[in-house]
């Protein structure tokens, strides 16, 4: 298995965390469990790690955290992924709606929500994507109406990951048209429960239902949850996603661990010369990313924003775990073994690539943002 050494402290903190997970060692959950049995083991198993000061390490103490860096959260990362732990299930609030509310958020949104983010007894999803707005966030759609005491909500939301299972959802929505798309944008939080919200779930092609349509109508936001000024959700939108294609691609690793898990504990001398030189690219594929993170990372650690760095991350991820969900799939088809899970995750991997912003896009971030090239221009002649 993959495995960086940082520092000192950082192995100290391995350490400590190893002897900690050896006496309460994470559950097995199937890979055709029901969704109910996920979400049970997921909250236990949440609120477990953060009772014992495992989850948010880079968060301020006063928030529950440690007060340390994302170093020491992908560290504990790096030792749930080499026990074979499941994804953590309340990452999205992890990753992206309790960084946002640390710097944005207002000492009551903190109060409310930051622990519950926390312990895994809320748990959140993404209200971004529209049918006519993926990638393109500025294209929201979803307007949101200013009445007394704060915001009636209507339109849909698309491709929103366990909205069935979720409590709250961060918001992004259109409360004015009379500016450019992107500075008419406002971020709010709601509560999955508000009267006028509809939950549709989306079989994928895994049979799964993990993604849904959200559709809106006259839901009633109060003024004390939107995040920042009215309007500025453009900006705390962007800074959503800084953390989004960090710390929870960081995190996604875990997912490339277990593949790659799988494969090792085979007999791999039965494997074809093909597939032999497949997995040696795959591991080195697979360290590179790591190490490309993990220098990501440690900028972040001396102060540096998370930023369009991200992208980097995001992309060679998304496109080495679909490679390796491939050969996985492959290899468990040449042994004659059951391929049932082999073939849920390579179908699982071809998302990826399209999830928290398409590879093209990323390529265009990368480009501009990174690399500093200048825009393509387009010249139409007649």
């Amino acid at each position: 298995m993959i495995r960086m050494v940082v520092s000192e402290a950082s192995e100290k903190l391995r350490s400590e965390f190893v002897t900690w997970i050896k006496k309460n060692p994470p559950p097995l959950v199937e890979v055709d469990s029901s969704l109910e049995a996920f979400v049970d083991v997921g909250r236990q198993w949440q609120a477990k790690l953060a009772s014992g000061g495992w989850l948010g390490l880079y968060w301020p103490k006063e928030f529950g955290g440690r007060g340390l860096s994302l170093l020491e959260e992908a560290i504990i990362q790096e030792e749930l992924a080499r026990r074979g732990a499941p994804q953590i299930l309340g990452l999205f609030g992890l990753t992206m709606v309790g960084p946002v509310l640390i710097k944005h958020g207002t000492e009551p949104q903190k109060a409310r929500f930051l622990n519950s983010i926390l312990n895994g007894s809320n748990i959140w999803c993404q209200g971004f994507s529209e049918p006519g707005a993926g990638s393109d966030l500025a294209n929201v759609r979803t307007s949101a109406k200013a009445v007394k005491g704060g915001f009636l909500v209507s339109g849909q939301k698309v491709w929103t990951s366990f909205a069935q299972i979720s409590e709250w959802c961060f918001l992004i929505c259109r409360t004015s048209t009379e500016k450019k798309k992107h500075q008419g944008l406002t971020y709010m939080l709601v509560d999955m429960k508000s009267p006028g919200i509809e939950v549709r779930p989306l079989k994928q092609i895994t049979g799964d239902e993990e993604f849904n349509e959200v559709f809106f109508d006259s839901v009633f936001v109060p003024e004390e949850l939107i995040v920042g000024e009215v309007g500025q959700g453009w900006s705390i939108a962007i800074s959503t996603l800084m953390f989004e294609r960090v710390i929870l691609t960081f995190a996604r690793h875990i997912q490339s661990e277990g593949i790659l898990r799988t494969i090792l504990k085979s007999d791999r001398s039965k494997l074809s010369p093909k597939n032999q030189d497949k997995l040696a690219e795959c591991i080195t594929e697979l360290c590179a990313v790591r190490a490309l993170a993990y220098e990501h990372l440690a900028q972040y650690a001396n102060g540096k924003a998370p930023g369009a760095e991200g992208s980097l991350d995001k992309l060679l991820w998304s496109e080495s775990f679909q490679k390796l969900s491939a050969l996985a799939m492959e290899i468990s088809m040449e042994s004659g073994e059951n391929s049932f899970e082999s073939i849920q995750r390579y179908l699982y991997s071809r998302g990826r690539t399209i999830a928290a912003g398409t590879s093209e896009i990323q390529r265009n971030i990368i480009a501009e943002r990174v690399l500093d090239l200048p825009r393509l221009q387009v010249v139409r002649n007649g």
